[in-house]
């Protein structure tokens, strides 16, 4: 570039030697500070009791138990703790594009780390916290209340049961 600007005088290289940073800087600016996020989905697991067609990440019985740590679970949460916006019905309640989701695989299946997961967010400020979940632990009326009982007290806004109705392969072993 420097043999390209030297015919030119001084203050006309000079220009032309900040317009060009400038449309470089501007480019590096656009490719490192990509839109804030206003959500956010924590997958805990891939591991699944169910093998739909429909989950985008391929959730399975057949994943191994790995489960994130509860060192990274919190590293991630606070991190994400002044981004996340609350649903625009206020901050104890749950929209599809606000807020914090856990998910995976099927969080029900480390049911205390899912508590512990919830605890954290709610005592970093996180709003509309809620649990995507396939209903699989839904097996009666005490055992189902008492773990939604759990969740609600340990900070949790809302559920979100992930179904197919046009999917008749949508399986769920129990257990």
């Amino acid at each position: 570039m420097e043999e390209l600007i030297k015919p030119y005088p001084a203050a006309i290289r000079l220009k032309i030697y900040e317009i060009s940073h400038q449309a470089v800087n501007e480019k590096r600016l656009r490719r490192i500070f990509p839109p804030k996020p206003v959500s956010a989905g924590i997958i805990l697991s891939y591991r699944c009791t169910g093998e739909c067609r429909h989950c985008m990440y391929a959730c399975s019985p057949k994943w191994s138990g790995d489960w994130i740590s509860e060192n990274d679970l919190y590293r991630i949460l606070s991190q994400l703790s002044d981004k996340i916006l609350p649903s625009p019905l206020g901050r104890d309640r749950v929209g599809i594009n606000y807020g914090l989701h856990f998910t995976g695989g099927e969080p029900f299946l480390n049911f205390d780390l899912l508590v512990k997961g919830v605890e954290m967010a709610k005592d970093l400020g996180i709003p509309s916290i809620f649990v995507e979940t396939n209903s699989f632990w839904c097996v009666d009326d005490e055992s189902t209340r008492r773990r939604l009982e759990t969740l609600r007290h340990a900070g949790l806004d809302g559920i979100l049961v992930s179904v197919n109705p046009f999917s008749s392969s949508t399986s769920h072993s129990r257990g």
